[in-house]
């Protein structure tokens, strides 16, 4: 008797909870996806800026080396890869407005953008770092014979550890931040695509 008092408190309990304000939810996801948009629009920029330097450096600097300009074009493709994607991710977002305002549809939207953004994350960056460090390799070329061995183990040194750093630190905070934020839209969602659906049973 007390195990069906109970079934019957947690059945009128589920029927009783509060139902999710689907206002505020879609106000708050279209809110998170405008942050998203903004934010890759701002590391799109500060790529393109470093874009520009480089190819400031490589016009206004003789080189006696040819694997400098080598090393420069290849950092800059990288920058130029960066901007495109983050072209292209801002694109998605944009064109995600044009969805149904079925919860079920922007669910679809956001699990496979947090797909992409995986791969980019993880396959993609690591090709990305590895042109970068090459391209890196190749500019220093010219300076360790200007500059003496000292001098460039240090630079080799530090450039190393920024490497590391960003690969395993900041990396995995972006990754973090930016799935955490994109989880947190999904599972409001879904919770608002499970009253929708009980809605119309």
């Amino acid at each position: 008797m007390k195990d069906f008092d109970s079934l019957v408190g947690i059945w009128n309990e589920q029927k009783t909870a509060p139902k999710v304000d689907y206002k505020e939810v879609i106000f708050a996801y279209k809110r998170g996806r405008n942050k998203l948009s903004a934010k890759l629009l701002r590391e799109a920029l500060l790529m393109l800026l470093a874009l520009g330097a480089i190819a400031y450096v490589a016009a206004s600097v003789d080189f006696d080396f040819w694997t400098s300009y080598l090393g420069l074009g290849l950092v800059a493709l990288c920058c130029a890869y960066f901007v495109v994607m983050q072209f292209i991710n801002m694109r998605k977002i944009a064109n995600s407005n044009t969805l149904f305002d079925k919860p079920a549809d922007h669910i679809r939207f956001l699990k496979a953008f947090k797909q992409s953004r995986h791969v980019q994350h993880t396959r993609n960056y690591k090709l990305y770092t590895l042109f970068v460090g090459l391209g890196a390799l190749l500019y220093f070329v010219e300076l360790f014979y200007k500059m003496g061995p000292l001098t460039m183990g240090i630079i080799l040194t530090a450039t190393a550890a920024w490497f590391a750093l960003s690969y395993f630190y900041f990396l995995k905070q972006y990754i973090q931040q930016e799935e955490a934020k994109l989880q947190e839209m999904l599972a409001d969602l879904e919770r608002l695509n499970q009253q929708f659906s009980a809605d119309e049973l």
